[in-house]
């Protein structure tokens, strides 16, 4: 990896250089950040969902294990990092990952709750609906092909242009915290992310840092039925393209 790494993929077929003392540490950065793109890809699929969060827990806690493997032996470095893993220690979300990653590795699945906004969306905005708890296993297209028309909502011509059965959803992961799992990871990432770059710094090299919210829930939260069948609109007549 280049002396001056960024938080941004490497794009395939790339050559990984090994110039940088921490390229282990790097390429495992990058392969969580693969991860969390991939959730923010599969966000409403919830086996794949779980699958690649399972894989962003473990790469993104092997990190600062390489970081400590690849410095190991620089004169100072104990001293240095046990100063980071007690601020790391003393932040409650970082110390929920670690104990989230040791249940997926040694234990089971994380325990993943469901709330979905499911209803009327115009202009992928929800215009009328009901907020329920679903089932965690259901996949979004399920909730919208078989639940939603019960609601009784949209005409089955589909006659009002741009009205459609949608979904937004939320994914709770109890052992990480309250929040969506989404905004969690992509916090605990950053938080990380300025770990290395701290020890990039230390062996006097740099390291951009990448902006928090990166992995917005809200970029990815909501599935409509022409987001599932594009050619809905022409069959409905809203189009004649």
């Amino acid at each position: 990896m280049a002396n001056t790494p960024t938080n941004e993929p490497i794009p395939e077929g790339a050559e990984v250089l090994e110039d940088c003392p921490l390229s282990e540490a790097d390429d495992k950065y990058t392969e969580a950040h693969y991860f969390l793109e991939r959730m923010m890809a599969e966000y409403h699929n919830p086996q794949k969902f779980r699958w690649n969060l399972n894989a962003f827990l473990q790469a993104l806690r092997n990190v600062t294990f390489l970081l400590q493997s690849q410095l190991a032996h620089r004169d100072g470095f104990d001293s240095w990092y046990a100063a980071r893993q007690e601020e790391m220690g003393r932040d409650a979300l970082l110390r929920r990952f670690v104990e989230g990653r040791n249940i997926v590795v040694k234990q089971r699945n994380l325990l993943m709750k469901s709330t979905a906004r499911i209803g009327v969306f115009m202009g992928g905005r929800l215009k009328l609906g009901l907020v329920m708890d679903v089932p965690a296993h259901l996949p979004s297209s399920y909730i919208i092909s078989e639940m939603a028309p019960r609601l009784g909502f949209v005409p089955e011509d589909h006659a009002f242009i741009d009205e459609q059965y949608g979904v937004q959803r939320d994914w709770i992961a109890e052992e990480l915290g309250e929040d969506n799992v989404l905004t969690l990871c992509d916090t605990a990432w950053v938080k990380i992310s300025s770990v290395l770059r701290a020890a990039h710094r230390w062996i006097g090299l740099d390291m951009a840092t990448p902006d928090l919210h990166g992995h917005d829930p809200a970029k990815c939260d909501t599935l409509t039925e022409t987001d599932l069948d594009p050619s809905l609109p022409k069959k409905w007549g809203w189009t004649e393209e």
